[in-house]
């Protein structure tokens, strides 16, 4: 089996078990979300106040602190959807300006599925997380193209040596 193949199998497998993680996320209730998101920012509080210019005047409240950690996880769980879908094309060799656009129509319609599942969980939909959803992703994306140039690069260098 060509090392793409495995590699290729890998990314799909890897790919479905993010699609699964993110939707599933959405299904949760609004409550169970945000329980998830306290857990996070309770473990960060005390981060927050190692800066030396904290005040609890100026520090960030608990509701600005909480609402950074949700959008983090979307740019951070987009990210890995993107690299991924990225990486997915570069090796089924597609190479093109329409691979960008592919991959990031595709990105953004998980995005859009993502919201519109939250939509039945009772959480409600915003429009302003599919962006930051496809921000994610566009990250993802990059990350995995300057990746595949490193790779060209350094196979390039071992030829010629």
């Amino acid at each position: 089996m060509k090392k793409n193949t495995k590699l290729l199998k890998i990314l799909y497998v890897t790919l479905t078990v993010s699609l699964v993680l993110v939707w599933g996320q959405s299904c949760i209730s609004k409550t169970e979300s945000r329980e998830t998101s306290d857990i996070v920012v309770e473990w960060i509080t005390p981060i927050d106040e190692l800066d030396p210019g904290y005040s609890s005047e100026t520090g960030w409240t608990y509701v600005e602190l909480s609402t950074l950690v949700r959008k983090l996880a979307h740019v951070a769980e987009y990210s890995v959807v993107g690299f991924q879908v990225m990486a997915i094309l570069l090796l089924k060799k597609k190479k093109s300006i329409y691979m960008f656009f592919n991959a990031f129509f595709l990105c953004m319609m998980i995005g859009f599925v993502d919201e519109t599942i939250q939509l039945f969980s009772n959480r409600g939909s915003l429009v302003s997380d599919i962006w930051i959803d496809i921000a994610g992703s566009v990250l993802g994306m990059i990350m995995a193209y300057v990746l595949e140039i490193i790779i060209l690069a350094v196979k390039k260098k071992k030829q010629t040596t």
